[in-house]
């Protein structure tokens, strides 16, 4: 099922995951989310950031390829 977004929602959505996309191949790695979590949380969190990581790839990543699409960031269960 998909998550329902209006039209801003997908174009702000969209923006974001283009920002996070540093290589612009259409898909987000571990690396990439890596450095958005550190850039997010800086180097001083209590947070296990590599933990973070892999638990966002094992509930986004649905055909399981290593890499996150836009269309499974939009088709994550509500």
């Amino acid at each position: 099922m998909k998550i329902p977004l209006n039209q801003h929602q997908t174009e702000e959505l969209r923006k974001f995951f283009a920002q996070v996309d540093q290589d612009n191949n259409g898909k987000i790695d571990k690396k990439e989310l890596k450095q958005l979590l550190e850039t997010i949380w800086g180097e001083n969190t209590d947070l296990d950031i590599n933990e973070a990581v892999e638990s966002t790839f094992k509930k986004c990543d649905l055909n399981n390829d290593g890499f996150i699409t836009f269309d499974e960031l939009t088709s994550l269960p509500e």
